[in-house]
């Protein structure tokens, strides 16, 4: 995930309240650019700034928004003051008369304030502002996860460190898409900062540190964050520099985020093009994070931690230095560029890895649309812009992702990365999105893929595939047969399609395709008459709705029940408490926690989440047996104490997905309530302690899609 800031636009309540509209008589600033001095004040949690830079506006009443702390102490243009009205960007009280029912649209933030001034002048100008602002948001019980980004940080100044992004308006900000930054910090000299682009210079005097950072290319905000770091680099074979900026407690893991790294972007660079900046920052934070920006990402303590992150997030964030932070998202068509990373990073290592787990990986994918998308919450592809919540990620990661899936399929791999190169030497600096993308793949490749935004960017939903066997016709005089077959959009609507086919039987397996464009067409075609068993999509290559025979029961479906219940046996038990914030811890909320009785009730809407059940549901029972001191699942045979095993499972007791807790080990249930989001695919896990041992999922075994042949 990398950062970008939003601008979400109001009107002030007094232009909707019988004020007739008129022509705006106060225009939105537009900062060019910007060169910025600040100092950290870390007692005070405070910053003294000076931002020095470009601004332009049309002559008359100008805005632009800053932290709503902020306390000016001078604004000039040319050097000369510039008289101003700094009020609440949801306050008109103090509005001019003449403004008053004329202003243009305005952020809508909490941090923010407005900044109202008359520019004399046409064009862009060199402007002076220099003010203090305080940061002191408490980043207790924040959470980040796959499934759930929760409660973000804005900005931050404490004794852990410095967090400031674009949201929390330190710097000036108006209508602008892209400006230039180059930051000047002064810190105390045990601190390190990290920002956007290229470190120009460091230098220590007494007991504070001044660096300077400067992005080589525009950009649409910048991050800061500085702390007490210890530091440790190497250098990639093209003499880039790699740093680790983490926490004491976590020297141990330079080594291989290092190497990773390193790995990381010499991979890109031969597959795009060369690697944007003069270095890569990996920087941990003290409250959780997973975000990317120009040549650096910022990792919350728990997030590095986790013994994936440095084989999938971290070369997901890396890419971004091409897609997202080199060649920029024109996020009023759509945000292209977390498909492009998850196609490029996640998908693409499980592609490197094996066939089978580039398989497991689009099933997944198509199993979390089903899990967390519904007709409620779904939207189309080119009204993403930012992941918010489980439905979001879905379709702005995953489901966008297979767009670029089905286009590689389609073209083939050469034209498809050979298009990534061109993209790349085309548009690095500039803003593109889905027309310049499907535009690129078509001139490289010299395919039509004009059915590509109408289906897939600008329509909402998934097709829902139908198979019915018409007619078998044997001949024996050569050992072939001919089967003719219905394929269907069981929704009604049409799509074109390439539907991969697979006949199997008696030792035979012929893999092929159809052409598929209508919500019901016919086909006819010549096999093997050892063949018995047609399947469709049998390895997940369209995005498509699953049916429930295709998906075993997973952590993310039970996730994804919009209503969850914890449940015990004993609701006096000292574990409950426990229990309890592991569910909070789970679900980002406060929850109750239940005995059996609410299982008398009527009401079946939610999923249970049941701690030590006194047996296994009888799905569970052929997969998983247990005994006083053990449990075994799948034929691998765990010890009971001091472990925790999650088991979910469907269609018991009305209930549509439940998920059960095994354990003994009360005290490390906290912190699997945070891990357990993060491994949303899996049917199971087992738990020594907090260390993760085992993962898998449940069998399925039939499918609507998978016919015999009469």
């Amino acid at each position: 995930m990398f950062y970008r800031f939003f601008k979400t636009l109001f009107f002030l309540s007094l232009v909707i309240i019988g004020v007739k509209a008129q022509a705006a008589t106060a225009s939105l600033a537009t900062f060019q650019k910007h060169d910025i001095k600040m100092t950290l004040k870390v007692p005070s949690h405070q910053a003294i700034i000076e931002d020095k830079g470009v601004i332009d506006a049309d002559r008359g009443w100008a805005i632009f928004l800053l932290s709503k702390t902020a306390k000016i102490k001078s604004f000039t243009i040319f050097d000369r003051k510039v008289k101003y009205i700094f009020i609440s960007s949801q306050d008109s009280s103090k509005l001019p008369s003449e403004l008053k029912g004329n202003l243009p649209p305005i952020e809508k933030n909490e941090h923010a304030g407005m900044v109202l001034f008359k520019k004399q002048q046409i064009g862009e100008v060199p402007f002076l502002l220099k003010y203090t602002a305080e940061f002191n948001e408490d980043v207790k019980n924040v959470r980040f996860s796959n499934e759930n980004v929760g409660r973000e940080i804005a900005g931050t100044i404490l004794d852990q460190g410095a967090y400031l992004s674009p949201d929390a308006y330190y710097y000036p900000e108006g209508n602008e898409s892209l400006a230039k930054f180059k930051l000047t910090v002064d810190i105390p000299s045990k601190w390190e900062s990290i920002s956007d682009g290229n470190r120009l210079s460091s230098q220590t005097k007494g007991k504070r540190k001044i660096q300077v950072w400067e992005d080589p290319f525009k950009s649409d905000g910048l991050m800061f964050m500085a702390a007490p770091y210890v530091i440790k680099s190497t250098k990639t074979d093209n003499n880039i520099d790699v740093y680790c900026y983490f926490f004491p407690a976590d020297t141990g893991l330079f080594g291989q985020y290092l190497k990773a790294t390193v790995g990381y972007i010499e991979m890109y660079s031969k597959l795009i093009g060369p690697y944007p900046y003069q270095r890569f920052t990996v920087a941990e934070n003290f409250f959780p994070t997973g975000y990317g920006m120009p040549a650096w990402t910022l990792l919350g303590q728990q997030v590095l931690r986790l013994p994936f992150i440095v084989r999938t997030s971290l070369g997901h964030e890396v890419l971004h230095n091409w897609w997202g932070n080199s060649v920029f998202v024109d996020y009023k068509r759509g945000n292209w560029c977390e498909a492009a990373t998850v196609y490029g990073a996640d998908y693409r290592y499980k592609l490197l890895q094996s066939p089978e787990a580039a398989r497991d990986y689009r099933k997944n994918i198509l199993k979390q649309y089903v899990s967390y998308v519904n007709k409620g919450n779904d939207f189309p592809i080119r009204d993403f812009k930012s992941r918010t919540s489980p439905n979001t990620r879905t379709i702005g990661y995953n489901k966008a992702m297979m767009v670029f899936h089905l286009i590689e399929r389609e073209i083939g791999t050469k034209a498809f990365f050979d298009t990534w190169k061109y993209i790349y030497k085309k548009y690095r600096g500039k803003e593109i999105s889905w027309e310049e993308w499907i535009d690129a793949f078509e001139k490289v490749s010299g395919d039509s893929l004009s059915y590509i935004i109408p289906q897939w960017i600008d329509r909402a939903g998934a097709p829902e595939l139908g198979l019915t066997i018409e007619k078998v016709t044997k001949n024996p005089e050569n050992n072939m047969q001919t089967v003719s077959f219905h394929l269907l959009e069981k929704g009604g609507q049409e799509y074109r399609l390439h539907i991969p086919l697979r006949f199997l039987g008696n030792g035979v397996t012929l893999d092929t395709s159809v052409v598929f464009d209508s919500y019901d067409s016919l086909y006819s075609i010549v096999v093997s008459d050892k063949v018995d068993t047609l399947e469709v999509d049998p390895d997940y290559h369209i995005f498509r709705k699953l049916y429930p025979e295709e998906i075993e029961p997973i952590i993310a479906a039970v996730m994804g029940q919009q209503k969850k219940r914890f449940v015990v046996e004993n609701v006096s038990d000292t574990s409950n408490q426990f229990f309890k914030t592991f569910g909070e811890n789970l679900t980002g909320d406060t929850i109750t926690v239940d005995v059996p009785d609410v299982f008398q009730e009527t009401n079946r809407d939610y999923a249970p989440i049941i701690l030590n059940p006194t047996d296994l549901t009888d799905y569970l029972k052929s997969m998983v047996a247990l005994t006083a001191d053990s449990v075994t699942i799948l034929k691998q045979k765990f010890p009971r104490q001091g472990y925790t095993f999650i088991l979910t499972g469907q269609n018991w007791n009305d209930f549509k997905k439940y998920m059960l807790v095994l354990t003994d080990d009360y005290k490390s249930l906290p912190r699997l309530g945070t891990l357990i989001p993060h491994y949303g695919k899996y049917s199971f896990l087992v738990f020594d302690g907090t260390h993760n041992v085992a993962k898998g999922q449940w069998l399925v075994k039939s499918s609507p899609l998978i016919k015999k042949l009469k």
